[in-house]
């Protein structure tokens, strides 16, 4: 782990810099639309999917998922979590840094890391050592292994309405941005505010870490 500082500052910066203009426009823009009209998700799925699968091998060294300044506004988001949650769902999991630091954050806690990409959950299982279960499917193909009292988005497109199905009555539904703004899959808040609302849940709190953004929703 980092402060922060220093040549390695920001690696998920210098990754998200390296990605080509196509891909963070496109990835921007698909993030909006999914959580603006939700019934595209099946049109995407499958390009997202498959630009995961073949950023899976080189993820974590370009990446680095797992360094403090990526993960920072997901830890200072869950530390204002009451009660700590049981059951957590973390959608877009990628290579499993979410998760398994929720894992260890929440020792009690059941931990469900879910990614369209199956190279990414490959990985993800890999490095588990039992501290958190792993499957190849989205928020809608999680639901089974719920309700979960705690739901996590790191860097990807929300589904609201299969989350509003998934969370748990009293539990919260969590969007991270290790970047803000720049991150390549940003939802804006504004977006996030109105999905939500739509879903049946509304904003319960949101702030700043780093770079970073997150945003808190619960229901009514």
């Amino acid at each position: 782990m980092t402060d922060g500082s220093g040549p390695r500052k920001r690696s998920d910066e210098q990754a998200e810099s390296q990605l080509p203009l196509r891909i963070r426009l496109a990835g921007r823009a698909a993030t909006e639309a999914i959580a603006r009209v939700p019934i595209i998700w099946p049109l995407v799925r499958g390009p997202i999917s498959r630009f995961f699968a073949n950023a899976a091998a080189k993820w974590d060294e370009r990446v680095r998922p797992d360094e403090a300044d990526h993960l920072a506004p997901l830890v200072d988001a869950v530390e204002r979590l009451d009660p700590s949650p049981h059951r957590i769902l973390d959608v877009g999991t990628g290579t499993g840094a979410g998760a398994l630091w929720l894992a260890q954050r929440f020792e009690s806690a059941e931990v469900l890391g879910v990614d369209v990409a199956a190279a990414m959950i490959d990985r993800a299982r890999a490095k588990a050592a039992g501290r958190a279960r792993f499957e190849t499917t989205d928020t809608r193909g999680a639901a089974p292994y719920g309700p979960f009292d705690l739901i996590v988005h790191l860097n990807c497109p929300v589904l609201l309405e299969d989350v509003a199905a998934t969370l748990d009555p009293a539990g919260t539904a969590l969007v991270v941005a290790s970047l803000g703004p720049r991150t390549p899959f940003f939802t804006s808040h504004a977006a996030l505010r109105r999905g939500f609302r739509r879903a049946g849940l509304t904003r319960f709190d949101e702030g700043e870490s780093g770079d970073g953004t997150w945003f808190a929703a619960r229901r009514y």
